[in-house]
């Protein structure tokens, strides 16, 4: 098994003691004691004893510059610093986090997500273990809410069905367990997320800030997550340029750039709020999900993935009857390849057989007069309105999209709804 081991680290240790680690098949503890000066080294070693691939992430605070007195005249020269003075093996990973008191929640949040983020994303464990037995509560907090949301990129964006992560710390002299959580798909709920209000940074001088593109979009993303518009939000990833989104990268060079150090303290000129990290979520999700039109049924199944159970249920099941009657159509009429009108589509299944084929005029003909009706338009179940949703069939493929004349009618009718 693949185990990753987090551990936040403001506590130096500099002697060994005997630690009994914990089994991650029953989270009872092993028999045998291992001398480590670090509990996550002796769960590292008793781990790879049991033949698990293990990697340890090391999260370190800047605070932890007074524990060792480290001279700096910038910030490059602190992070080289604390990491020469650690010095915990070549083989576990180590990185520096803005995190003291003169440093906002927000900016220590974004950098602890982006780290884990990096690791999981690279490494792709089964089992997380965020070991807190040298950190104190603050810290471990920020790590563990930067997990959370971690966690959730992965989940979305890298595929993976399930993590489990356990939160274990030191006791006597053995490792034990605090909590441990199963997360998946499932259990994400995005727009608790992007229907905030999503500021990126504040300062308090005359700083000029950029203003982030995408937020408005990404909260309208958010509101159709909760209210299952499916079909909708395929059309407003289609409408976000990716060039103009501001990068992590921007991002942390801003901070850095707007970094000052007075009396050996980090004093934040421009300071990371929450919706920072929201934001960098939103932006790989949309590198994930954002495909052109026409968009295939298969698109449209995809993008369930950021909505609820519920949602994933009622809309495969009503997918699943658009593609029956479509089949129905095209084999006992001959549905020709073209554009059609979902609502003519469904009316003209509701008609007898027998009286379809009487009409003298074609089907293709019938179906493809439609007019693009788009004054009145109804985000009703999932949001396929029948005059403004369109079905293409080409070949052996069938795509689903709003018309041109009625898409920006659909995206002005989510706006009215959420009171924009």
């Amino acid at each position: 098994m693949k185990i990753l081991i987090i551990a936040p680290l403001t506590e130096v240790s500099e002697e060994e003691s005997e630690i009994k680690p914990i089994e991650v098949t029953n989270w009872t503890n092993s028999p045998v004691g291992i001398s480590s000066k670090y509990t996550f080294l002796a769960e590292k070693k008793f781990l790879e004893e049991e033949r698990h691939e293990v990697k340890i992430l090391t999260l370190v605070p800047t605070e932890i510059k007074t524990r060792f007195d480290i001279k700096f005249n910038n910030y490059n020269e602190l992070d080289s610093n604390i990491l020469e003075t650690l010095k915990l093996g070549d083989d576990i990973t180590v990185e520096v986090i803005p995190f003291e008191d003169s440093v906002s929640f927000g900016t220590s949040l974004f950098f602890s997500y982006l780290k884990i983020h990096d690791v999981l994303k690279n490494f792709l464990p089964s089992l997380i273990l965020l070991d807190v037995s040298h950190s104190t509560s603050s810290f471990s907090t920020v790590v563990l809410a930067a997990l959370e949301i971690a966690i959730i990129d992965s989940l979305l964006t890298q595929q993976v069905q399930d993590y489990i992560y356990a939160k274990v710390a030191k006791k006597g002299y053995s490792i034990q367990l605090i909590s441990h959580v199963l997360k998946d798909i499932y259990s994400i709920k995005l727009s608790e997320y992007f229907l905030r209000e999503m500021k990126i940074m504040k300062s308090e001088k005359q700083t000029n800030l950029p203003q982030p593109v995408g937020r408005a979009e990404f909260r309208r993303l958010g509101f159709c997550i909760e209210n299952c518009y499916p079909l909708v939000m395929l059309h407003i990833l289609n409408r976000i340029d990716l060039e103009k989104l501001l990068s992590e990268e921007k991002i942390i060079d801003i901070v850095m750039n707007n970094l000052e150090i007075r009396d050996s303290k980090l004093i934040e000129n421009v300071e990371l709020l929450e919706g920072a990290t929201y934001y960098v979520l939103a932006m790989h999700l949309v590198k994930k999900y954002k495909v052109e039109k026409p968009f295939s049924i298969d698109n449209l199944r995809n993008i369930l993935n950021l909505t609820s159970p519920t949602c994933r249920r009622i809309s495969n099941q009503i997918i699943d009857e658009v593609i029956i009657e479509l089949n129905y159509l095209i084999k006992h009429l001959e549905l020709k390849e073209a554009e059609y009108s979902l609502g003519q589509i469904f009316n003209l299944v509701k008609q007898p057989l027998a009286e379809i084929i009487r009409k003298e005029e074609s089907i293709g003909n019938i179906l493809s007069g439609y007019k693009g009706e788009c004054d009145n338009v109804e985000l009703n179940g999932i949001g396929l309105d029948p005059n403004a949703t369109i079905i293409k069939i080409d070949r052996d493929k069938i795509y689903i999209y709003y018309s041109e004349q009625c898409e920006d009618s659909v995206l002005s009718k989510v706006k009215e709804l959420m009171g924009d």
